[in-house]
């Protein structure tokens, strides 16, 4: 019994003897207490029972309470991590190691917006109501935020972007899910202007450096562009199984100006399937440049993947990618039967050191040109790069130093400057219509330096070679090897905005020994939202 029914039965207990003491040795009236104390007595039965129903009903609503609190409390966590404000954050040569690419602003450099490369729009999620009813809540246990806050962590371990919704800056939480979707993206204006002729006027594509000028006729010309602007969404959603990721971009580099898809690709926990950066690539080992093109001696391709991201451990990763083959020969054309295989190991134990490890193995297989020879011919390539990115902390604690050695036969296709100029996996003999594979050995080295101050003002300087082993038959003006010196100053004056200057010079040799000069300055304004 409950101390209120125990009240009230004591009281009428107490008034049932004060009116039988008042009575008297009177029969009748006694009959009549006797008679009207049967009554109440009655009526206190239903009224225990009635509070111990009422008693049992509000032990229910304090449950439910009690896991509304819960439920409260973890949205109040992740809106309060969603919502916390983005130090100023400037495009680094250092990335994530997301399956979209690291903050480089070459052609092929991908510049999604992370938490190191991209400051997002703050803004909130629409539950803002429930969360401003417990804003001052003091008996709200912290046990509590402390478990929601774990929930949300764990539910985005086995997330390869390495960007948890803590890092997701600028996104939105999709009312009614635990969805948050961002939109990013960058206006982008060069100014480029040319020193020396150049077959391609918007860019510095070292392989397109005429050699012999006097007999091209080519004149040297300059260039503003808009077209490098992008935009991008990007969906994540942390659920028990893993990350939940939807990712779209694409730019205006197209021909005349047009909508270009750059990455399109799907991602649930570590298993990734679109078009993003080929795994053979790291992008955290690329610097950050003002030229569209990038560096000549770098891995860089986007194309159709199915990739499985295994870990191995806290400070390893594995990295199997089934890619679209699309073999491009000369005097042929390429047939795509097998995907290309690519297997990658990562080691990035801190922030300061990080490895990559990549090995490809490739079927070229392609149709010859008619007045070359007949039937389909293939050929097994296979390519290996090695590359990596460590802190020169001797004059400030931001300097890195970033390199990439590459070397295979069949792998022209992923390396930039080849891959612009076009056709450099393989090349039919025209003697015998045989399919021969060209030998590659690519690679550059970087040193990125901050020079300090409160606006983020840094310079890369950078060394990039191709070299190119021919088959005996090819013509004397075929590529053989180029070489491309670059230097930059980056300077942001705010979160949102990057200024940068570039400066670069090239030469390419042909078989022969042929060779040209030129050399290209860059200015850029990119304006982030």
């Amino acid at each position: 019994m409950g101390f209120f029914a125990r009240v009230i039965v004591a009281l009428l207990g107490m008034s049932c003897v004060a009116v039988v003491a008042a009575q008297g040795d009177q029969p009748e009236t006694a009959t009549v207490a006797d008679t009207r104390s049967a009554e109440p007595e009655m009526d206190l039965r239903e009224v225990i029972a009635l509070l111990k129903q009422q008693q049992q009903d509000l032990a229910r609503q304090n449950e439910l309470l009690q896991a509304q609190a819960q439920q409260i409390a973890s949205l109040r966590n992740e809106l309060a991590v969603l919502r916390a404000p983005a130090a100023p954050v400037v495009a680094r040569s250092v990335a994530a190691a997301d399956p979209a690419g690291a903050a480089v602003t070459g052609a092929n450099a991908d510049t999604i917006t992370t938490a190191r490369s991209t400051a997002g729009n703050d803004t909130g999620t629409t539950d803002l109501i429930a969360a401003s009813a417990q804003a001052d809540e003091p008996d709200t246990p912290g046990e509590l935020q402390a478990a929601a806050g774990e929930s949300v962590a764990q539910a985005q371990t086995d997330d390869p972007t390495k960007a948890l919704l803590s890092e997701f800056l600028g996104a939105w939480r999709l009312p009614g899910t635990d969805a948050a979707l961002r939109i990013g993206g960058f206006v982008k204006t060069s100014i480029v202007y040319n020193f020396d002729p150049l077959e391609i006027s918007d860019r510095f594509i070292v392989g397109s450096i005429p050699v012999g000028v006097a007999d091209t006729g080519i004149e040297a010309q300059s260039s503003i562009t808009a077209n490098q602007s992008r935009l991008n969404f990007d969906l994540r959603e942390p659920t028990d199984v893993g990350l939940l990721r939807a990712f779209i971009e694409a730019d205006f580099a197209g021909d005349g100006d047009t909508f270009r898809l750059r990455h399109a690709f799907g991602q649930w926990n570590r298993v990734l399937a679109g078009k993003t950066w080929s795994a053979f690539m790291d992008t955290e080992a690329s610097p950050e440049e003002v030229d569209f093109e990038g560096l000549n001696g770098r891995l860089s391709v986007r194309q159709a993947q199915v990739r499985l991201m295994p870990t191995l451990g806290k400070d390893y990763g594995l990295e199997l990618s089934l890619e679209d083959p699309n073999p491009q020969v000369q005097d042929g054309q390429g047939v795509t039967r097998a995907p290309d295989v690519v297997v990658a190991g990562r080691f990035s134990p801190n922030d300061r050191l990080h490895m990559k490890l990549s090995m490809i193995g490739r079927q070229i297989r392609a149709q010859a040109n008619p007045d070359v020879g007949t039937g389909v011919s293939k050929e097994y390539a296979w390519g290996a790069s090695l590359s990596g990115r460590f802190a020169t902390p001797y004059f400030d604690e931001q300097d890195s130093l970033m390199f990439q050695l590459n070397g295979g036969n069949g792998i022209g296709r992923y390396v930039t400057d080849l891959d612009s100029i076009g056709s450099y996996d393989g090349v039919f003999d025209p003697d015998n219509g045989d399919l021969q594979l060209f030998d590659v050995l690519a690679g550059y080295v970087s040193w990125q330096h901050w020079w300090g101050g409160p606006r983020s003002l840094r310079s890369n300087y950078t060394l990039g070679v191709v070299d190119v082993n021919n088959p005996g038959f090819v013509e004397g003006d075929a590529y053989k090897r180029t070489i491309r010196l670059s230097t930059n100053l980056f300077w942001t004056p705010t979160p949102r905005i990057d200024l940068g200057t570039e400066y670069m010079w090239g030469r390419r040799e042909n078989e022969d020994g042929e060779n040209g000069d030129a050399s290209q300055i860059q200015l850029m304004a990119r304006y982030r939202f």
